[in-house]
């Protein structure tokens, strides 16, 4: 008696989202600091200089020159990760990077992303280095990107989940992967970049 192969049905492809492409797009608007529609070097070199100018330090100390060099680094790991060879990222590049990850059957990049984003997002909270962002930290930092106050709280009570007044490195994670992930409009972590729709 032969033996017949059986075949495990294929999991259904994931289909970026509308919800999904308005979150992103939302991003690099946030991101577009100087609103020129493209992402460039002095988007996120002009955050880093915010940034260590909230904390008054000396733009010419070791702190102040890491954090800049950091906010280069993210933004040079982006064109790698876009696998764009130019100096700026264009809306429609960043929107078909996403969606592209998303409905890819090997999810492993964009996972890449949210956690080396999310790793770098907290070491930029986290000012005073407690491994915790604490509510103002966190109101703080959104500031910088123009995001309300009231849009601040909220955003920080979607991604407190276990309501201790502090986001922890893990929470910051799970709230990136529902940003870029979920087609829920009511997902927490949507609010993380401020109000989208």
């Amino acid at each position: 008696m032969g033996s017949t192969a059986t075949t495990q049905p294929k999991s259904p492809r994931s289909v970026f989202s509308e919800t999904q492409k308005k979150k992103v797009h939302h991003l690099f608007n946030v991101l577009d600091i100087d609103r020129n529609g493209q992402l460039q070097p002095n988007d996120f070199v002009n955050v880093g200089k915010k940034i260590v100018a909230q904390l008054n330090l000396s733009p010419k100390s070791r702190s102040a020159r890491l954090i800049l060099l950091k906010s280069h680094r993210l933004f040079v790991q982006l064109l790698t990760d876009v696998n764009n060879p130019e100096i700026n990222l264009t809306l429609w590049d960043w929107i078909a990077f996403f969606r592209d990850q998303v409905e890819s059957d090997e999810p492993g990049i964009l996972d890449h992303y949210i956690k080396r984003t999310s790793r770098h997002i907290f070491d930029l909270f986290d000012m005073n280095k407690d491994r915790l962002i604490s509510r103002e930290e966190y109101a703080n930092m959104l500031t910088i990107y123009n995001i309300s106050q009231k849009v601040a709280v909220q955003g920080f009570e979607e991604l407190d989940e276990n309501n201790d007044d502090h986001i922890s490195a893990e929470e910051m994670i799970a709230g990136l992967h529902n940003f870029f992930r979920s087609s829920d409009e009511n997902a927490k972590g949507n609010l993380i970049f401020g109000e989208w729709k």
